[in-house]
C-alpha cells in the first residue's frame, strides 16, 4: 500500500509502497481513507519530538477494517472505524454516556 514516509528528520515526506504484516491476534488492519496530520506530527518532522525514522505519520485515521486478528471480537471486515489515541475503558459512566 502507499504511504507518506518520513525517511529523515526535516526532510520532505516520500510517497512509497510499504508492506503491512498480517494482523497479530489483538490487531486489526484498517484501509485508511483519511487521516489528520496534526501539530505533533510536525514536531516529529522537525525533530522536536525525537523518533527514529523511517515512520509513517498521521495518528488520527479513519477507514474501513480489512482484516482482524484471531482474537478480535469487537470489529469485523467492512466496519467503518476511526483511530483514537485516548485510552478509555468503554464501561464507566462517562464512556457509557458518550463522554469518553
Amino acid at each position: 500500500m502507499k504511504a507518506a514516509v518520513m525517511r529523515s528528520t526535516g526532510a520532505p515526506l516520500v510517497i512509497e509502497d510499504i508492506d503491512i504484516a498480517d494482523p497479530a491476534p489483538h490487531e486489526v488492519i484498517v484501509r485508511t481513507t483519511a487521516v489528520g496530520v496534526c501539530h505533533s506530527d510536525l514536531h516529529i518532522v522537525d525533530g522536536t519530538i525525537p523518533i527514529d525514522p523511517p515512520i509513517v505519520l498521521g495518528h488520527e485515521p479513519a477507514g474501513v477494517v480489512e482484516e482482524v486478528g484471531s482474537q478480535v471480537r469487537a470489529f469485523a471486515p467492512g466496519d467503518h472505524v476511526i483511530g483514537c489515541l485516548s485510552v478509555f475503558c468503554g464501561q464507566c459512566d462517562y464512556c457509557a454516556s458518550g463522554r469518553s
